[in-house]
């Protein structure tokens, strides 16, 4: 399961991830988030909602590595995550490490938005894009 949409007016993209997600469905999953980018302008934001979301194996996380890698690309300047499995958690933590992917971590779906409204518009005026700093799961700034 899972659910793609963009809010260009909030300039964010919001991703829900559920249950076990098969090949086809990652595919899927990687073509609806690079057409949500597109209506969005670089310095987006995304909250990632992975609340039902099951362990996936090696292919399922190279094939997100290739949509952050889009992202940054775009331009995005945060991300927060909303994970309940803590095995889904550490999986995601352990591919931020490695990429330099960082997020941050909420609990519910207003938190993650409720911190994003925190940090103002999400537009990078004058900047080429790029990704800026965001907090890591460690609560250190990047």
């Amino acid at each position: 399961m899972f659910q793609v949409t963009a809010n260009p007016d909030k300039n964010r993209l919001y991703v829900t991830l559920g249950g076990h997600l098969e090949p086809s469905e990652r595919k899927e999953v990687a073509k609806a988030f690079m057409a949500a980018m597109k209506e969005l302008q670089p310095g987006f934001d995304i909250v990632h909602d992975m609340t039902g979301l099951r362990p996936t194996d090696t292919e399922g996380l190279k094939e997100l590595v290739r949509v952050q890698a889009a992202a940054k690309i775009k331009g995005v300047r945060s991300v927060v995550r909303i994970v309940t499995i803590p095995l889904v958690r550490l999986q995601f933590e352990r591919m931020a490490q490695e990429t330099g992917w960082a997020f941050e971590l909420a609990g519910t779906l207003e938190e993650a938005d409720a911190r994003l409204d925190e940090l103002g518009p999400a537009v990078l005026e004058g900047e080429g894009g790029g990704a800026p700093p965001c907090v890591r799961p460690d609560g250190d700034y990047s």
